[in-house]
């Protein structure tokens, strides 16, 4: 009976260790879940647009988030707050020949007050229609 009781009492004894074994010490924080990361911060997209409404396509843009060309609608991807730079090899800006460009929200209408730098010297801020001054072959960053 003796010997039955010590057994019992072994097995009872190395199952209570091997439920308490190594494996890492991580747990025991109260119940409290890790916190998740942050969402990321959504992409904000304007349009560059012609004096007639219709989108530039393919101008290439240089954002510190990321780089690419506009799309079929003159859309362009960004993060509020960074500063994009456009190049616009083969529109003229100049006074004698002046291809109007527009910085536009999704319905159309002009982003009033943006400010902006030409590489030619010329800056300002977008007027009430989106409209900005550049000159030939300029290549302009615009402060978003």
């Amino acid at each position: 009976m003796k010997k039955i009781l010590i057994l019992s009492s072994l097995i009872v004894a190395s199952t209570l260790f091997i439920g308490c074994g190594g494996g890492g010490g991580g747990g025991g924080g109260g119940g409290v879940a890790p916190v998740p990361p942050p969402e990321p911060e959504p992409f904000s997209m304007l349009y560059l647009d012609n004096i007639d409404g219709v989108g530039m396509a393919g101008v290439p843009y240089y954002c510190p988030s990321g780089d690419g060309f506009t799309d079929e609608n003159g859309g362009f991807l960004f993060y509020d707050g960074e500063n994009c730079s456009f190049d616009l090899t083969g529109f003229n800006g100049s006074i004698v020949y002046d291809d109007y460009l527009f910085i536009d929200y999704n319905d159309g209408s002009g982003v009033d007050g943006l400010g902006y730098d030409c590489i030619s010297g010329t800056s300002g801020f977008t007027d009430i229609n989106g409209n900005f001054d550049y000159d030939i072959d300029d290549e302009c960053t615009f402060y978003l």
